[in-house]
């Protein structure tokens, strides 16, 4: 009996130290980082972080301190970490298009990026993502160079919007759905695999593909539920109108951006429930990025005239922002006078802390830094309210 519990304590020790490794980063700037990468004939483990990242925190905490994640990491990779905040980190997000956090870039020594994947998961996800990036025919970059050179197969061409769905690369998704999926025989597209995989990755109003499902809408519903269908559609012109709008702000991509907009403004043409604001934003994002503010102006007043516009104060303060942000100086009297025209209508606790930051950030532009504080105080004090209330609260824009 006296050797079952010394046996049964040993276990027990042995299980409070077992989980007792984690992921060992090098530090080092980052040319260093690379020319060791090159010399060791690594790959390069790239954590990309910000310090109010709560993924990035759980992350370093519940997996990389695996055993069995830091032995495979440690062993395999030369593993560094940046702050993209802090440091070269806002330089090394540009080069390597850093939007969302965290997101784990594996990198050979010529600063190439062979593999990528967004966010949180568990450590068997975690492990078996870092075991393609060892395999050059399941890394993001190998299976982009098998398709772009014409392995347009199911099994390759799944395999790589999957990795790029992984990688939070949607532009990139669009553009690779739309060569699939438009070579597939049409009456095909309807068939229940194809209509899955269309669900998951066909983003792109812009391809063939998809306006054949949108003109044979009434047939996908009885097969598999209106709700799921008019979802569907609603969600990928949804994303796709704002992927538009990056895409003209950042200045890329500019002539898939306008296929998009074509297309959509085409299929919205018959009128749906959700077409009045998505053909509004498109719009508005095309008189920005002509610089035609007068245009915009006038839009979002018809915008704030329409009785049946559907949640117009949210449209209006996103478009108000968007003058803020982009917008020469003499229209920034336009977004006050919006923020005014909505408070007069009660908006409730969520549209008030947006109005207090809107109101900030033209302030605080204007030079007027007195008053601008006096609205971050209220923005402050409105999202302490909505914490106590237990409600959502918007995400702070910088001014």
């Amino acid at each position: 009996m006296k050797k079952l519990l010394i046996g049964i304590a040993c276990l027990a020790s042995l299980s409070a130290v077992a989980q007792n490794r984690e992921i060992a980063f090098k530090e080092a700037d980052w040319k260093t980082q690379l020319a060791t990468a090159k010399k060791e004939n690594k790959i390069i483990f790239f954590d990309a972080y910000t310090s109010w990242c709560g993924p990035c925190k759980m992350m370093a905490k519940d997996v990389f301190t695996k055993d069995n994640v830091a032995d495979l990491f440690n062993q395999t990779f030369l593993n560094v970490k940046y702050d993209m905040e802090k440091g070269e980190g806002p330089v090394l997000k540009d080069k390597y298009e850093v939007s969302a956090y965290p997101t784990y870039l594996f990198i050979n020594g010529d600063g190439e990026v062979v593999h990528k994947i967004v966010g949180g998961m568990s450590a068997p996800e975690f492990i078996a993502e870092a075991g393609k990036a060892l395999k050059p025919e399941t890394t993001t970059f190998g299976l982009a160079k098998k398709f772009n050179s014409g392995d347009h197969s199911q099994a390759t061409a799944v395999a790589y919007l999957e990795a790029l769905e992984k990688a939070y690369e949607a532009d990139k998704m669009a553009a690779v759905a739309k060569v699939y999926f438009d070579e597939l025989p049409k009456a095909s597209l309807l068939e229940a695999a194809n209509w899955e995989l269309a669900l998951k990755y066909l983003n792109n109003p812009a391809a063939q593909s998809f306006s054949y499902l949108y003109a044979n809408k009434g047939e996908l519903e009885k097969k598999y539920g209106a709700d799921k269908v008019n979802m569907y559609f609603k969600n990928t012109m949804s994303s796709s109108v704002y992927s538009i709008k990056r895409a003209y702000t950042k200045k890329t991509d500019l002539k898939a951006a306008a296929e998009k907009a074509t297309a959509i403004r085409k299929l919205l043409s018959t009128g749906t429930d959700y077409s009045k604001p998505l053909l509004a934003q498109l719009d508005l994002t095309e008189f920005a990025a002509a610089n035609k503010w007068d245009k915009f102006v006038s839009k979002v007043d018809v915008v704030w005239g329409d009785e049946d516009f559907k949640n117009k104060a949210g449209f209006v303060i996103g478009a108000a922002n968007d003058v803020v942000s982009s917008g020469p100086a003499q229209y920034y009297k336009h977004a006050l006078r919006w923020a005014d025209q909505i408070e007069r209508n009660k908006p409730d606790l969520f549209a008030n802390i947006q109005l207090a930051d809107l109101r900030k950030r033209t302030l605080k532009k204007q030079g007027k830094t007195a008053e601008a504080e006096v609205m971050a105080n209220k923005a402050q004090d409105l999202r302490k309210e909505a914490a106590q209330k237990g409600q959502m609260t918007p995400p702070m824009m910088k001014d």
